[in-house]
């Protein structure tokens, strides 16, 4: 499982949830139609049913792309899309976060009343426990008193509880609130307060989708129903709860309860006591109303679908693709893409501005160290003027000796600054004579616009632009060791006798879906992240250059980004 692609990943699958839901929507609409006159469980049962498909279905499409260790590659015309998915990721968040502060606000206010409420009169909580018995209740369920409330609740489901009015005891009849607490027991009966936890939740994390909130409610309108049904037939006497359902009604209850208790008040009133006293199909409802965002969004979603489908249109010209890709967004302030075989830049952005270039620096220093063919085997000594030692790795203390083909390893591979430091101390005629083989590499490249002052990179003074990176990328392509030592993810050296593991910087190297034939990465806080590489994607062999982005995750996504778009056209 690739979690470097859990944002992204994450965003396409609440994208496709949008038309996803409607499916849902509407194939649990025509089901509640066919069972309009069928028993209010088999109904409530279908609801619970497309409810769980509403959130399987996104969960089980995120675990499908992170299983698939790279995104599907989509066309260009939604290529743009896959920069806006922090965005959205971060939007929904925030939304569940929202979400999920009034679910637990609702909990606790939940709790409170719990912890508030006085126990019953006994006589009362022997009523309840025969109705429990007789309804087939197998433990105790509590009764308590609480002066807050207008109308039965049930709350909890490992200790469930019935919190009852204490006004009702005085102003109705004891056979009506009977009634009602068998209503209660039948919530208890079913687990109904636990299912109704779980759909808050669902609402929680789907909560843009309005398909979600007509299936929660409608399900807690059946849900009511199935109590009734199974109320009345505890007593014998449909006509008892239906006399309970219409007093209760007329009492002057304004407070406000959250969707976190059951209540015998829940769902449509007047409609439960008209198909308790007559049963009757239930009437059409005005519910279509809700499904119109839906529709609305879920036609913005097909429609980019459709747009991710290029076969049916003509295929575009060169020129046409080229001004395509140029109009990829990627976070990296400087960029550059172009075609090794021909030449051609495919993508740019600012691509000729002077800045800083921090670890590439390290291509270059290679570069000169194997033009020189020095022994590979000749130990090294690091030393104090190597720089300081680097909390990342800790291995190169001064004292330390290693050979100079593992001191090229540790320059590149987990760039390490005191590796790349001494090759350049221990060039023949040391550093000075390292510093004028440095500036001549320079100029037999034909780089007028790149000024490098140390080995390192550390400097922001080591400048460059993104096409002048990229004909360096081209000449370190050519050295064997350098495509060998940074196309590896990893690697194990001997320091000083013990083995140590050494990972790429460049996180992409060795995941699946990715054929890279040199990379190199550097960051520092003047220059950015930074990324260049030459890779194979949509059968062409390309270089990328990716400058001052913000931080190694946008980095590694505009690579993704381009990955794709190139993978998405193969014929250009």
């Amino acid at each position: 499982m690739n979690l470097s692609l859990l944002i992204p990943a994450l965003g396409w699958s609440l994208l496709y949830f949008v038309w996803q839901g409607l499916v849902v929507g509407v194939l649990a609409a025509s089901g509640l139609w066919l069972l309009r006159s069928a028993d209010a469980r088999a109904r409530y049962a279908l609801c619970a049913l497309a409810l769980l498909a509403c959130v399987g279905i996104p969960l089980a499409h995120l675990l499908y792309l992170l299983g698939a260790d790279e995104l599907p590659a989509p066309g260009l015309s939604v290529a743009a899309l896959n920069a806006w998915m922090p965005s959205l990721v971060l939007a929904w968040s925030a939304g569940v976060a929202l979400m999920s502060t009034r679910l637990l606000l609702g909990l606790a206010w939940v709790a409170r009343l719990r912890r508030q409420a006085m126990a019953a009169p006994a006589l009362w909580q022997a009523r309840l426990d025969a109705l429990a018995q007789r309804m087939g209740l197998r433990f105790l369920v509590p009764l308590k008193l609480h002066d807050a409330l207008a109308s039965p609740v049930t709350v909890g489901f490992f200790r469930p509880l019935v919190l009852l009015p204490a006004s009702l005891l005085s102003g109705m009849p004891v056979a009506l609130i009977e009634a009602l607490l068998a209503h209660e027991l039948a919530h208890v009966r079913r687990w109904d307060y636990l299912v109704n936890l779980l759909q808050s939740v669902a609402e929680s994390l789907l909560f843009f989708h309005p398909v979600i909130w007509w299936l929660s409610a409608r399900m807690r309108i059946e849900r009511e129903q199935v109590a009734d049904a199974l109320a009345a037939q505890a007593l014998q006497d449909p006509a008892l709860l239906a006399s309970a359902l219409h007093q209760l009604s007329l009492q002057a209850a304004t407070q406000h309860h959250s969707q976190l208790m059951l209540s015998a008040r829940g769902g449509t009133l007047l409609l439960r006591i008209r198909r308790l006293m007559v049963p009757e199909p239930m009437p059409g409802r005005a519910g279509w109303k809700l499904a119109v965002p839906a529709v609305l969004l879920a036609v913005a979603a097909l429609t980019t679908q459709a747009q991710r489908q290029p076969a049916a249109a003509p295929v575009p010209a060169p020129a046409q693709l080229a001004a395509s890709m140029l109009a990829l967004p990627v976070n990296a302030r400087h960029m550059l893409v172009i075609d090794d075989s021909s030449g051609k830049v495919l993508m740019a952005k600012d691509a000729d501005t002077i800045v800083p270039i921090a670890s590439i620096t390290k291509l270059m220093t290679a570069m000169v160290v194997l033009d020189a063919r020095l022994d590979p085997n000749e130990a090294l000594r690091i030393v104090r003027a190597d720089g300081e030692p680097t909390q990342r790795h800790g291995m190169l203390a001064d004292g330390v000796k290693v050979p100079r083909s593992v001191a090229l390893q540790l320059a590149l591979l987990p760039s390490e600054n005191r590796a790349a430091a001494a090759l350049a101390r221990t060039y023949p005629g040391g550093r000075a004579a390292f510093d004028l083989a440095l500036q001549a590499k320079i100029r037999s490249l034909g780089l007028k616009r790149t000024s490098l002052d140390d080995p390192v990179g550390v400097s922001p003074a080591n400048t460059s632009t993104a096409t002048e990176v990229a004909r360096i990328v081209a000449a370190a392509a050519r050295y064997p060791e350098i495509v060998r030592i940074t196309t590896a993810a990893q690697a194990s050296v001997a320091v000083n006798g013990k083995s140590r593991t050494l990972h790429n910087t460049n996180a992409l190297v060795g995941h699946a879906g990715w054929d890279i034939a040199l990379s190199k990465t550097g960051s520092s806080k003047q220059a950015g992240s930074c990324l260049t590489m030459r890779m194979k994607s949509g059968g062409k062999h390309v270089t990328v250059v990716l400058l001052d982005a913000d931080g190694a995750e946008r980095r590694g996504l505009d690579a993704a980004n381009i990955r794709t778009a190139l993978a998405g056209q193969t014929h250009f």
